[in-house]
C-alpha cells in the first residue's frame, strides 16, 4: 500500500526554483514516475531535462524569472496546454544573503524578499488558480530552518522564509476546501551552501547529527508530500535540519 501511494505515474510536477537541492528534487520526482516541468532562470536548465527524460517520463524546460508575474503564468499556461494539468508544484528558489540591517540598501531588502517570497506568492497564484479550478492539487514550500528562529545579519532571509511558512498555512485553510494540499519543508544547513560551508567547522559542532545536510535528506520527503500517501496532510510543516530546532 505505502509503495503505491508513493508511485507518481501519470502526474506532471512544475518545479520552480534554480541550483541548489533543485537538480536533486527534479530527479527524485521523476525516479517515482511523474513528468517534470522545470520552470528556471538557470542556463542549465536543458542538461537537468535531458537527465529526467533519461529515467523515462516526460521532461518540459521554461526559462523564465522568478519573479515576473507574466512569464511565470506563460510557463503554466505552455504546461496545462502541452500536459493537460498540473498536479503537484514545489517551490524551491531560494537566495542567500547576509548583512547587518543598518548596512542594507532598500534594493537588497526588496530583492531578497522578491526572490525568497513573492516567487512564492505568484507561483502559487499562478499554479493554485488551477488546481483549485481541478478540485486537488499539491504544493510544496521549500523554506528555511531561519522561518522559525532568528539569527544575526540576516533579517532579510529570515523575514522572507517566516512569509513563505505563513503563506503556506495560511492557503492550506483557504484551498481545504477545494482539495489542495499545502505544506512547506523547511531546510537547516546544507552542503554546498556558501553561508554554511564558510561556517563548517562551527556549524558541524552544533548540529547534533554533526553534519551540514544534502539535497538528497530532501527528496522522500517531498516525492511523499507530492504523493497520495499524504492525502490528510495540510498545512504543516517538516524540518529537515539535523536537530537544531531540537535546541530550542
Amino acid at each position: 500500500m505505502v509503495s503505491q501511494g508513493v508511485n507518481l505515474s501519470g502526474k506532471v510536477a512544475m518545479l520552480i526554483g534554480a541550483g541548489g537541492w533543485y537538480p536533486a528534487l527534479a530527479l527524485a520526482l521523476a525516479e517515482a514516475g511523474a513528468d517534470i516541468a522545470l520552470v528556471t532562470p538557470a542556463s542549465d536548465g536543458m542538461e537537468l531535462a535531458e537527465q529526467v527524460q533519461r529515467l523515462g517520463v516526460r521532461a518540459m524546460l521554461t526559462r523564465a524569472s522568478l519573479t515576473d508575474s507574466r512569464e511565470l503564468e506563460n510557463a503554466v499556461t505552455a504546461t496545462i496546454a502541452r500536459w493537460g494539468h498540473i498536479e503537484v508544484l514545489v517551490n524551491s528558489a531560494d537566495l542567500e544573503y547576509a548583512k547587518p540591517l543598518l548596512e542594507m540598501g532598500e534594493d537588497e531588502w526588496h530583492r531578497v524578499l522578491s526572490t525568497n517570497l513573492t516567487s512564492v506568492f505568484l507561483c502559487c497564484k499562478a499554479v493554485g488558480k488551477h488546481m483549485v479550478e481541478r478540485g486537488r492539487g499539491r504544493i510544496i514550500n521549500i523554506t528555511s530552518v531561519l522561518a522559525m528562529r532568528g539569527l544575526a545579519n540576516a533579517a532579510a532571509y529570515c523575514a522572507s522564509h517566516s512569509g513563505v511558512l505563513g503563506m503556506t498555512r495560511a492557503l492550506a485553510l483557504e484551498w481545504a476546501r477545494h482539495g489542495v494540499r499545502v505544506n512547506a519543508v523547511g531546510v537547516g544547513w546544507f552542503s554546498g551552501s556558501p553561508l554554511a560551508e564558510g561556517l563548517r567547522p562551527r556549524l558541524e559542532r552544533y548540529i547534533p547529527l554533526r553534519s551540514l545536510g544534502q539535497p538528497e535528506d530532501l527528496t522522500s520527503l517531498v516525492v511523499y508530500l507530492a504523493s497520495d500517501a499524504s492525502d490528510f496532510v495540510t498545512g504543516a510543516a517538516f524540518f529537515v535540519d539535523g536537530g537544531i530546532l531540537a535546541h530550542g
